[in-house]
């Protein structure tokens, strides 16, 4: 069965999918404890701004959820959740340099192992640029916010 089907023969209209998720909010919002709604405190909120503050690295933005630890022991070049900042692509070329320079070396010293952990980081690296050159082929997308007059929001 395929929900490609099903959809053919379903109506969904962008008010109905807004009317649905506000219900769905308000109803969650009921079941969840009301201190849980409660305005954070200055050490909260400190908190979690320093967490984006930290999130900052060399090579751009690191993505990973907030109160997470880095699963990647900051080897972000190698991280999926790194976001590569345009204007750091002459840095990936340095890098890029710098890796290939150390591979050469260590085939030289015969040291498979690091060989094959700087072809994994080569991998990662040019993947990143590709996602960068990627992206900046790409025109913005207008996501917009829907906007639904609030008496339809409203149960009859």
């Amino acid at each position: 069965m395929n929900i490609q089907t099903t959809r053919g023969y379903v109506a969904v209209f962008d008010d109905d999918i807004v009317r649905h998720y506000q219900q769905f909010l308000d109803q969650r919002r009921q079941l969840r404890p009301e201190e849980e709604y409660r305005d954070p405190t200055s050490e909260e909120w400190s908190e979690f701004q320093e967490h984006f503050d930290k999130r900052k690295v060399e090579l751009g933005f690191c993505g990973r959820p907030y109160v997470t630890p880095c699963a990647h022991e900051h080897a972000c070049i190698r991280c999926p959740m790194l976001s590569v900042n345009p204007t750091m692509l002459p840095r990936l070329d340095e890098l890029e340099d710098d890796l290939v320079a150390r591979r050469q070396h260590a085939i030289a010293q015969g040291w498979k192992g690091e060989v094959e952990g700087i072809e994994l980081t080569l991998t990662f690296l040019r993947s990143k640029r590709a996602q960068v050159h990627r992206s900046q082929q790409l025109p913005p997308v207008n996501l917009g916010i829907p906007s639904v007059p609030h008496s339809r929001l409203t149960p009859e």
